[in-house]
């Protein structure tokens, strides 16, 4: 989670608290006489106290309460809503950005602190802050000058891109890249239908009654705003403070019955004013003509709009209360929107899945963001069925306007089948092939409450199945977008091979990778039968997201390792954010406190730790330290999991025999057998017992299941355990849970024997519920299995997709500059010799291989470049030389290139 100062939090929350909004909001709609100057300053008050109360509850016991109250009060008392004036804004304007010709942008050496800022307020209030302020001085700048300005500022206001340096986003969901101002484009503007605070969304989910309620004020608001300023028949500068009229407390008492919360643009943009002056009627005419042309930066010219007129020293108090009201509402709002907590689970529930993002998601901004700069280039991820014709045309439209590349014409009227390749046609070629495509199933998976959720193995082999076909369909794609597709005899035209991954994403703690490896393994396992018009082409390659998040460094670290093992990765595959391999498990273990997971996945994590120890006994004296620790926890938990007690089986005959044979050997149990079954989960089990006992016949078969052989021997006590554990899954039967605390070998010593009187007397009494202790050597041993695992995936030739701001916002991370990446590959090497601070146990050979990208730029706000620019000045934190670290990223951003290029095929090929 993203720490922040109190100064920042305060600031935030000035501008997007729910309480102020709600009390504003309350106040305008009061019959109270806003001509009465006592009013302004009972009203500084109360916001003063609803501000000082809300920062001290959102962040309890953090801060002092008196520097709380003295910079709420300083804010609060300092003419608010009598004055022009409005805190916070132009001090932070003057910290983070600075004007670079036309451009508006953060500046580079305070990245960090812009992008806390972009978490708490929206930075289009404080660039159009700034604008409005600028078309306010003397002289007064042209019209042509406006417009060219306001249209030429870049997506999060991010430096422009330098077209002799590409970029490659290499892990990048695209509606993860939807920002806040698009959905409020869409909802404000284009006044798209709410959602009834009652309904049933897709997701199973009800929508949020609070969220409801924020919406309404602010397209009520919103439409007041707009309707009040077309009203006024001056410029606010010449408006006359004594004509209570022009208030908008005023106008809001005395506004039609049937005023209605939308408004026609087209008419708006006609409305009869001066071309040629700047004024009030001009900037709401320019704002409706750029909703109306859908212009990129249309809720900048918003923020202009309102700017203005706050700022003009005539504008009466009830108006700038109305205006600041809807800022907080719209801010508040877009906190439901930005990331800004713990966790998978609540990213993909709370802010991915937020109904608010289901209501407009347009392409072409999106495509501003991903591909800012000239020559980049980009793997986008999505659900394995939204690669449709008719959303990659969508697509492919929006990335060749944001290109300004153009449809190559047809040699006559109904020649567009026939083009052919030139000059023109090869640059609208080169614009479609900046990009392809990875492909992902969903492990995010609801469940009862005390239930575990369960995979559905005949949907995962149906969808794989039918993905193939999909990919082999000679059907469509003929659009002219795709220069007739494949009906154009001058291009051999292959759509499928935009598709170039496949990953498998959501909540990782929801379903394991067991249940999605075997149908990973077919869809690439090659040699499929294909249409006759295809060309030879590569494989998938593996893009998949492990160890993102996990209720114990043990758990991250194995899922991990199941993903490397049961889906067979091999060289160029990457793991995507792979956290657990490299944030320090005892500081991770610190900051969590208390762990809980399941007896079952308590035991799993302890028998991977044991086989790791075993393997590194003989380099690393640690090892040899934990190995008996390790024995001990493992008999302690062999009776707390269910499919360890008494083996269940769905087949009545195979239950008689193989839970005889249970019983018989239940004293041979070993780690090491547990170990062996933990490594048979790479079978399918749906598969399994499809085969009824048969040999599988079928390639899908046969890859499904790799070690049938061992599944038959019903002499392997491994194989009734696997069998034994699937069987139990299906069931509801909830294992007890784990609590798992950091203590020393003293207090581990509580679990061996008889109870101590602690545990007699306290929460222990729940069998449900079972302490263990990780010991300090425990966690030493855990960082080294860090470093093992890293040096032998990079011989694999694996790469980890690192997502810095994603990483930042979700994990327990408090800064970029704590970010693993500066561990798996440092800018200084040197603490990678043996002994140094990353290779303390001597088991690192050098640098993993490591890409950078945004993962959800528009739910964690960020850029790619933005990302590079805030490691460039986490590693100057460190004490890296600035020259140092723009030669490390120099580098890492040359491999994305190669990385790309090394995964894409050519979509268009000449014949």
């Amino acid at each position: 989670m993203l720490h922040r100062q109190l100064s920042e939090h305060a600031a935030g929350c000035f501008y997007s608290d729910e309480q102020v909004a709600k009390h504003l909001w309350q106040f305008l709609h009061s019959s109270q006489d806003d001509t009465f100057n006592d009013i302004w300053q009972l009203l500084q008050n109360e916001c003063y106290q609803l501000l000082t109360s809300s920062v001290d509850t959102r962040y309890p016991r953090e801060f002092r309460l008196n520097d709380i109250r003295a910079l709420m009060g300083q804010q609060c008392h300092a003419g608010l809503f009598v004055s022009s004036h409005l805190p916070w804004l132009d001090e932070l304007a003057d910290t983070l950005l600075i004007r670079n010709g036309d451009y508006l942008q953060f500046r580079e050496s305070k990245t960090q602190a812009y992008v806390r800022l972009a978490a708490e307020l929206d930075p289009s209030l404080l660039v159009g802050w700034q604008l409005a302020d600028w078309l306010q001085q003397n002289p007064i700048p042209q019209i042509h000058d406006i417009r060219r300005v306001i249209n030429a500022q870049l997506p999060f206001f991010a430096p422009p891109a330098n077209s002799a340096k590409p970029f490659a986003e290499g892990h990048v969901h695209v509606w993860g890249v939807t920002t806040e101002s698009l959905i409020f484009n869409e909802i404000l503007f284009q006044s798209k239908p709410l959602k009834n605070g009652n309904a049933v969304l897709a997701n199973g989910q009800l929508s949020d009654a609070q969220t409801d309620e924020l919406l309404v004020r602010a397209r009520t608001l919103f439409a007041d705003l707009i309707s009040f300023a077309k009203t006024a028949n001056c410029s606010p500068d010449k408006q006359l403070k004594s004509e209570q009229a022009n208030s908008f407390s005023h106008w809001l008492k005395e506004r039609d019955a049937s005023f209605r919360t939308s408004n026609d643009w087209e008419l708006i943009a006609k409305l009869p004013h001066n071309i040629n002056e700047l004024n009030l009627q001009w900037l709401l005419v320019e704002f409706a003509k750029a909703i109306c042309q859908r212009q990129a930066n249309c809720w900048l010219w918003l923020h202009v709009f309102l700017s203005f007129i706050y700022q003009s020293s005539s504008t009466f108090e009830s108006t700038r209360v109305a205006i600041l009201c809807f800022w907080q509402t719209m801010n508040a709002l877009r906190r439901r929107l930005i990331m800004d907590g713990q966790g998978l689970s609540r990213f993909v529930e709370t802010y991915n899945g937020s109904y608010l993002r289901k209501v407009g998601q347009p392409y072409q901004d999106n495509i501003r963001r991903i591909f800012a700069g000239k020559g980049d280039v980009a793997e986008i991820k999505s659900g394995l069925f939204s690669f449709t014709e008719k959303s990659i045309e969508n697509f492919s439209q929006a990335l060749l306007s944001s290109s300004n590349v153009t449809i190559p014409k047809a040699p006559y009227i109904f020649g567009e089948h026939e083009v052919v390749l030139n000059e023109g046609t090869r640059r609208y070629i080169d614009s479609l092939e900046r990009w392809h495509y990875c492909g992902h199933f969903s492990r995010s998976q609801l469940a009862g409450i005390g239930k575990r959720p369960k995979a559905d193995l005949k949907e995962n082999w149906k969808k794989a199945a039918k993905l193939l076909r999909k990919l082999n369909s000679q059907s469509g794609w003929s659009e002219s977008t795709f220069l007739g597709g494949k009906l154009n005899p001058s291009f051999h035209f292959q759509p499928n091979r935009w598709f170039r991954g496949l990953d498998v994403a959501g909540d990782e703690n929801a379903l394991k990778i067991e249940y999605f490896a075997p149908m990973l393994r077919w869809l690439r396992s090659g040699l499929h039968s294909k249409s006759a018009t295809e060309t030879a082409c590569k494989d998938f390659h593996f893009s998949i997201h492990a160890g993102e998040d996990y209720a114990h460094p043990l758990s991250g670290m194995r899922h991990i390792d199941e993903t490397v093992r049961f889906c067979d990765m091999r060289e160029g595959d990457r793991l995507g954010h792979a956290l657990a391999l490299g944030i320090e498990p005892a500081k991770w273990a610190q900051r969590q406190g208390e762990m809980v997971l399941y007896a079952d996945e308590h035991l799993d994590n302890l028998v991977w730790m044991w086989h790791y120890a075993t393997v590194l006994s003989t380099q690393l004296p640690l090892a040899q330290q934990v190995i008996p620790l390790l024995e001990r926890r493992i008999v302690r938990f062999y009776n707390k999991v269910s499919w360890l007690k008494q083996p269940k089986f769905h087949d009545e005959v195979e239950s008689q025999s193989e839970a005889h044979l249970f019983d018989a050997q239940k004293d041979k149990l070993t780690p090491d057998i547990l170990y062996r079954a933990w490594l048979l989960r790479r079978n399918c089990y749906f598969q399994l017992k499809k085969l009824h006992g048969n040999k599988p016949m079928s390639a899908m078969e046969v890859i499904a299941l790799p070690d049938w052989a061992r599944l038959c021997d019903d002499e392997k006590y491994a194989s009734i355990i696997y069998k034994s554990r699937h069987s139990s899954l299906l069931s509801d039967e909830a294992d007890a849970m784990v609590i798992v605390r950091v203590a020393n070998e003293w207090e581990a010593q509580n679990n061996i024997g008889l109870p101590s009187s602690r545990s007699q007397l306290g929460r222990n009494q729940n069998k449900k519920i079972i302490e263990d202790i990780d010991t300090p050597a425990e966690l030493e041993f855990m960082a080294a299995i860090q470093d093992y695992l890293l040096t032998q995936y990079d011989s694999l030739g694996i790469i980890i997709e690192t997502n810095p701001t994603s990483n930042v916002y979700i994990a327990r991370l408090n800064s970029h500059k704590e970010h693993p990446i500066f561990r798996w590959n440092p800018p200084d090497e040197s603490v990678l010799m043996n002994g140094n601070m990353f290779n303390r146990f001597g088991l690192r050979k050098g640098p993993v291989k490591v890409l950078v990208n945004t993962d959800d730029p528009g739910i964690m706000p960020t850029t790619l470049r933005t990302e590079y620019m805030l490691l460039r000045e986490a590693a100057v934190e460190q004490g890296i030389g600035s020259t140092v670290a723009e030669r490390w990223l120099e580098s890492i951003r040359q491999f994305g290139l190669e990385q790309f290029h090394r995964n894409h095929l050519p979509v268009f090929e000449p014949i």
